[in-house]
């Protein structure tokens, strides 16, 4: 008999007596015998239907929860809109080709910790080890980097490090838009006043201007603190549970987007947020709990982040400036806002530095006099809110200007560690932009007058009445036009040219060595590390607190001049390649000299073997830190030097291993985890229909203020708002 029908009739059959075997249950269930019977079999029925039940009722409250994530048609098309924007803007930056980059020179380097997911994908958990920095670091605590972001994990994972990096940026660039329009959103703007803002936020000169030098973390962390205003000013519209997840959600993007500068912009920005904390008798508003809660979950969502960097921040340093000397003038900062030539940006005039990546902010008159403009509306705006985002613009501008900063380095020396400053004014764009908007709504609902148009038809004389504040779009659409014009300078790209990769190949060892290319130059670093070499020094922001970084074995140099103990192995287009024998990556100190292992592994995975016929102390040039682990064969031993991996080493052939296992990463995860959990929970367990009735009820006067054009009546009981 053929297979395909005896396969049909079992099928058949199976399905005859799985129905009959359901209804059997079913009457079963009925009747008072499966009730009553204390037998195990009914027994275990029983407890599957209560399971069933549990899971039902799950299934129901995770669709309800659902439900609240789902937005109208007309948001979606918003929002894409706003991507489309972006997408033109950054449309050059959308070349796959690996060898095309964006132009700023010091893009490479930016991006050069996206490699921790290159190496996850190699070799698993050996990823928490940067081997790639100067003495290896933990990849994990790295400050500067945007590596633990998941919008970098996805891109780089599908895409790669170069062209995820790309896909990033011109997706930071969209979410600065949409950041900017959920501003307005809550503030509940007109649908203009959104889309312009949203426009304006993308082109605007605090992102654009930072690809002049290729500062991907500057721009990606600027676009995800932005995203904070607007889970603030949700919270503020409807506290409770729902809003302290949503604002949780973008504290803790903020705190993985990476460099520190932003987030230190935004942290100057927290004695603000009393405006809406307190009433105008001081006591605090409900909001105050739905800001606490949205605290702890943005620290744990963030917490495999904070854990390893909190642990090793003692050990961090870096170079200081406690009088901020390239800091502009407070007097001179807010010209900036107005200024587009691109040659102004390239001097020192007005007390600036001549780098244009640190100082571009244009956006032009238009939304500076609509901000002023907004700053007088009393029917959209709240006095707190008003107060909260001019106080925020204040408190950003001082610190960019050195005006804070001074002071607080004299209390706190890590603030001196802040010395490009004039990054921080870049948070202050979206605050401007936000009033701006509120400008234009409250321009757009002034009683214009109306342009009457008359023309023949077959009945008669026809009028058609035309608002002349469609005139506005002029100006609107001139402004973005001007804006666009000024960032399109900064938004292109350039090609790696083959001498860079010819030179990185000629960088390669045959042993876990440390290298060198050009110093100074950062097109080399991300091919280098993408080639698996180890950098000393490299580029990196950050230094090790009192240890030297490892000697490179080759260093590639513009000098032809060999230094003192060194050889020549390569000449590539002007680029010396030397050699320095005595670098080595792991060796073994006897009595008699040095005696070379051989080293491979990646990154906490390490694995050296060597051969001596004297016993001695094994040298690998890798920091020592809390998780590193060793072993020697197949015994556990300790360490016995406080920089470098050292290990006793007995005479003879012998393999030893070294394991990054630390504890801070794990911890971190674990935490992180538990957020996500929480936040589930708390967003399954919110009831938004009473939260959105709660917040309708005045919490105090300010909330009961109406239109200047209809105030109540004394005698009146006061009014509740049908909106909040």
């Amino acid at each position: 008999m053929n297979s395909q029908v005896l396969i049909a009739a079992a099928a058949a059959l199976g399905t005859l007596l799985t129905t009959r075997v359901i209804r059997r249950l079913q009457s079963l269930r009925k009747s008072s015998t499966y009730h009553d019977s204390r037998k195990p079999l009914y027994r275990l029925l029983k407890t599957e239907e209560q399971v069933v039940l549990f899971i039902h009722r799950l299934l129901l409250r995770l669709l309800r929860a659902l439900h609240g994530f789902l937005v109208e048609s007309s948001t979606l098309i918003e929002i894409l809109l706003l991507g489309l924007w972006a997408v033109w803007v950054c449309r050059e930056y959308l070349d796959m080709r690996y060898f095309i980059l964006p132009a700023g020179r010091e893009f490479s380097s930016a991006i050069q910790t996206h490699h921790l997911w290159t190496r996850a994908l190699e070799c698993g958990w050996c990823a928490l080890w940067n081997g790639a920095a100067p003495g290896g670091a933990p990849a994990f605590a790295d400050p500067y980097g945007s590596m633990l972001y998941p919008l970098v994990i996805v891109t780089t994972l599908i895409w790669g490090v170069v062209n995820g990096a790309k896909i990033s940026i011109v997706l930071a660039f969209w979410l600065a838009g949409v950041a900017q329009w959920w501003i307005a959103r809550n503030l509940k703007l007109s649908l203009i006043a959104r889309l312009w803002s949203g426009a304006v936020a993308v082109v605007g000169g605090h992102l654009a201007g930072r690809m002049e030098l290729g500062l991907f973390g500057i721009v990606f962390s600027t676009a995800m603190t932005s995203l904070l205003f607007g889970g603030i000013l949700a919270a503020v519209n409807c506290p409770g549970k729902r809003s302290a997840v949503v604002l949780g959600i973008t504290g803790a993007s903020a705190l993985l987007a990476g460099q520190g500068y932003l987030q230190l912009a935004f942290a100057g920005t927290i004695p603000a947020c009393a405006f809406l904390i307190f009433d105008s008798k001081m006591k605090l508003k409900p909001v105050w709990r739905t800001f606490m809660l949205a605290v702890v979950i943005a620290l744990l969502l963030a917490a495999v982040f904070l854990v390893p960097f909190l642990h090793f921040s003692p050990h961090f340093s870096k170079f200081i400036d406690a009088n901020f000397g390239i800091a502009q003038p407070l007097k001179y900062l807010p010209l900036n806002f107005l200024i587009d030539s691109h040659e102004f940006f390239f001097n020192e005039t007005l007390n600036k530095s001549s780098f244009p990546a640190l100082h571009t902010l244009f956006l032009g008159w238009v939304p500076i006099l609509l901000a002023a403009y907004g700053l007088t509306d009393r029917t959209r705006l709240k006095s707190s809110t008003k107060w909260y985002l001019a106080g925020s613009i204040v408190l950003i501008l001082a610190m960019a200007s050195g005006t804070t900063l001074r002071p607080l380095a004299k209390i706190w020396a890590g603030a001196a560690g802040f010395r490009h400053t004039p990054l921080l004014a870049g948070l202050a764009v979206p605050l401007v932009l936000a009033l701006a908007a509120a400008g234009l709504d409250l321009l757009l609902r002034q009683d214009w007058p109306r342009l009457s148009l008359s023309f023949t038809a077959e009945n008669g004389t026809a009028f058609k009445p035309l608002p002349t504040s469609w005139l506005l779009i002029l100006p609107l659409v001139l402004n973005v036009y001007t804006v666009y014009q000024f960032a399109e300078i900064w938004i292109y790209t350039a090609r790696n040219e083959s001498p860079v990769y010819e030179v990185v190949d000629a960088l390669k060892t045959d042993n876990l060595q440390w290298v060198q290319p050009p110093f100074g130059e950062h097109f080399f670093i991300e091919p280098a590390i993408q080639r698996g070499l180890k950098l000393s020094p490299g580029i990196i922001p950050w230094r090790w607190r009192d240890r030297e970084n490892p000697g490179a074995y080759l260093e590639a140099s513009r000098s032809e001049s060999a230094l003192d103990n060194s050889n020549v192995v390569a000449v590539l287009y002007g680029i010396t390649v030397f050699s320095h024998p005595e670098e080595q990556y792991a060796a073994i100190t006897t009595e008699n000299g040095s005696v070379p292992c051989l080293a491979e592994g990646r990154g906490g995975r390490i694995e050296v073997t060597c051969v001596t016929d004297q016993p001695g102390d094994l040298i690998v040039k890798e920091h020592i830190l809390p998780g590193w682990k060793a072993w020697l064969d197949d015994d556990r031993v300790p360490f016995t030097g406080d920089n470098w991996l050292i290990l006793s080493a007995p005479a003879g052939v012998h393999t030893f291993t070294f394991r990054y296992q630390p504890w801070d990463a794990a911890l971190g995860l674990l935490l992180t985890l538990t957020g996500v959990g929480l936040c589930i929970w708390l967003w399954i367990s919110a009831d938004p229909e009473k939260e959105r009735m709660e917040a309708l009820i005045p919490a105090s006067e300010e909330d009961r203020e109406q239109p200047v054009s209809s105030p109540p009546a004394p005698s009146q009981p006061p009014q509740t708002p049908a909106s909040s």
